[in-house]
């Protein structure tokens, strides 16, 4: 979802400054306050690379191919079998 909103200089500073605290995007640290705001128990919403983490170990396509570990590296020398 996309939303656009427009903050006075002390609430802009403020989140800013929060974002440098944390070290996180200006969305999670949104994603967190709101849930914070509602009462969540688990403020931090599961990332895309965590979602895409569990979907490949729950459907064991991780680490299921052989190999010397190198793929990103040597991606070449097995698509289309250059040394």
């Amino acid at each position: 979802m996309h939303i656009e909103t427009e903050l006075d200089s002390i609430h802009a500073e403020r989140l800013l400054e929060l974002q440098k605290r944390m070290s996180k995007p200006l969305p999670e640290i949104v994603a967190e306050i709101l849930a914070k705001a509602l009462g969540e128990t688990n403020p931090s919403p599961e990332t895309e690379g965590e979602s895409v983490l569990r979907i490949l170990e729950a459907r064991r396509l991780l680490g299921c191919m052989e190999g010397d570990g190198q793929l990103s590296v040597e991606y070449k020398k097995y698509l289309w079998g250059n040394p």
